[in-house]
């Protein structure tokens, strides 16, 4: 580990560099470790990638990517709450990120945060009007999705919708 002096300490806790440069690790071993993290997420290794990418946003509190693949991770795992903390601070950072928007419309819609969930999939889908990245184009079927629900509910009744959504959780 090395030698941290005073100075550069200070610098830390005024907010002026990284944790990751008060410990001499450099962009490179980041984007190293984020690779290997991808690489886990990739392949279901959920647990392991997200230790990594906790780690990468301890070291580097402003690395959205990082903070988004968190959220993906927290998402997956149904736990929710934190999936959308994870998100918000990708947001935060990047309020233009198509894949957190996306992803929190998308976890707002299963918690029933319908007004939640319009506001970010609208977002995603307007940040995108040449209809080319994949996860707008996802917010673009997920809004279709809930609007022919709201259709059949309206049109037959929720039952209707409850059993069609049973029909396709068997297939």
């Amino acid at each position: 580990m090395p030698r941290i002096d005073r100075k550069t300490f200070e610098r830390w806790q005024r907010g002026e560099i990284k944790l990751a440069n008060l410990f001499g690790v450099d962009a490179k071993q980041i984007a190293a470790l984020f690779l290997t993290g991808y690489n886990m997420f990739s392949e279901g290794r959920l647990d392991e990638a997200k230790g990594i990418f906790e780690g990468i946003t301890t070291l580097d509190d402003k690395n959205v990517y990082a903070f988004s693949i968190l959220g993906a991770i927290y998402q997956r795992q149904e736990n929710y709450s934190v999936a959308l903390a994870r998100y918000n601070q990708a947001l935060s950072l990047f309020p233009e990120d198509i894949n957190s928007l996306t992803n929190r419309g998308e976890v707002y819609l299963k918690l029933g945060k319908f007004e939640e969930a319009a506001a970010d999939l609208k977002k995603a889908i307007e940040l995108d009007p040449a209809k080319q990245h994949p996860s707008a184009n996802r917010a673009r079927l997920l809004v279709a999705l809930v609007t022919d629900a709201l259709k059949t509910a309206k049109e037959k009744g929720v039952e209707a919708v409850l059993q069609s959504a049973k029909q396709a959780a068997k297939k």
